[in-house]
């Protein structure tokens, strides 16, 4: 990550902010709702796109972060509760990845799949805390003395979480830590025989995947202004593997890509929609056009929009494709040789 890749992002976050910020009320709720739906995004890009630990408890760890936030924001935390939503999503996400310790593959993917039943489940029974099938109702963000009243403002502070989220995940992927899950993803074997502790490494990444899944629900609860179970059973997680599918998995910018992508796909589907007859049609088509999406870009364009904008802009300019660059993390490819990333001396 250069100064110019981060000057260039600092610029594109300011400039969106502003345009949040003067922007009517549906643009600012598109643009915030693509900010949160980016930061879920790559914090699931991390476990599965660097890491290469499936999992399918996604909407769960939102969900947790969400409840969070809504009990600390209405108890009066003001803006810590963000904080404490993504502590929880971290607690929530090491208690997910105990299990990767031992089981890997398919095996570990259902075991996550189980844990996301087993929130839901538990987002229905705990009144005290959800306040069960009814749904939480949840206050106001309250930011430097004050509540966060309008849809103008949250676009802004997504925004700008959006961008500190990318900061940090963009370093993380340049330490030994990051260099250590990319071994582990393509071989554990090969990652022990490198001296890294694959146990404490994969832990890392669950904690830290974690907490911007808790910071993704936090936000998720403050613009919604509401928490219900329902917002977060499979069907979240579905579309947040989506978003990482279609931008690129290992890569933070395909991340935010997808997240656009999945994210104002409904509101063309409705907008098209209007044209129809029928309104169960366009519930159908959206459903159907979220399936037919993933098969195709697994088919056609397995490593995402942000490969696709790589090749094309190479022909554009003329100079050699080169596939393995198209992400920002290669993925695996058996055609070619794995390359081992250089690790510090200290042990990882």
């Amino acid at each position: 990550m250069t100064t110019r890749t981060v000057l260039i992002a600092a610029a594109l976050a300011v400039a969106v902010a502003l345009v949040g910020y003067e922007a009517n009320r549906f643009w600012a709720y598109l643009i915030y709702a693509v900010a949160i739906s980016s930061i879920g995004a790559m914090s699931l890009n991390l476990l599965i796109g660097f890491c290469g630990q499936i999992t399918f408890a996604q909407g769960a760890l939102i969900g947790v972060g969400a409840y969070t936030a809504g009990n600390l924001g209405n108890a009066g935390w003001g803006a810590l509760s963000l904080l404490g939503a993504g502590l929880c999503g971290a607690l929530a996400s090491a208690l997910i990845g105990l299990p990767a310790l031992r089981l890997r593959g398919l095996y570990f993917a259902i075991s996550t799949l189980a844990a996301q039943f087993i929130f839901s489940y538990l987002f229905k029974i705990l009144q005290p805390l959800t306040n069960g099938v009814s749904g939480l109702v949840v206050k106001p963000l309250v930011l430097f003395g004050r509540p966060v009243a309008s849809d103008q403002e949250y676009a802004v502070i997504s925004i700008v979480l959006l961008f500190l989220s990318w900061l940090f995940l963009s370093r993380l992927a340049q330490t030994d830590v990051g260099r250590a899950l990319l071994v582990i993803r393509e071989s554990e074997l090969v990652a022990r025989g490198m001296g890294i502790d694959v146990s404490r490494t994969k832990m890392k990444a669950f904690l830290v995947s974690g907490f911007f899944a808790g910071l993704c629900g936090g936000l998720l609860a403050f613009t919604s202004r509401f928490a219900n179970p329902e917002a977060f059973e499979i069907g979240l997680s579905v579309d947040q593997t989506a978003m990482i599918i279609v931008g690129g998995l290992g890569s933070l910018a395909g991340s935010v890509i997808g997240a656009v992508f999945v994210t104002l796909l409904p509101e063309a589907i409705q907008r098209l929609g209007e044209l129809m007859p029928s309104a169960d049609l366009v519930s159908a088509f959206r459903e159907m056009a979220f399936g037919v999406l993933i098969i195709l870009f697994l088919l056609l364009e397995p490593r995402g929009l942000v490969s696709l904008g790589q090749r094309l802009r190479s022909r554009w300019s003329g100079s050699k494709s080169n596939a393995g660059t198209a992400v920002t993390i290669p993925l695996r490819d058996r055609s070619r040789t794995f390359a081992m990333p250089a690790f510090n001396r200290r042990k990882v």
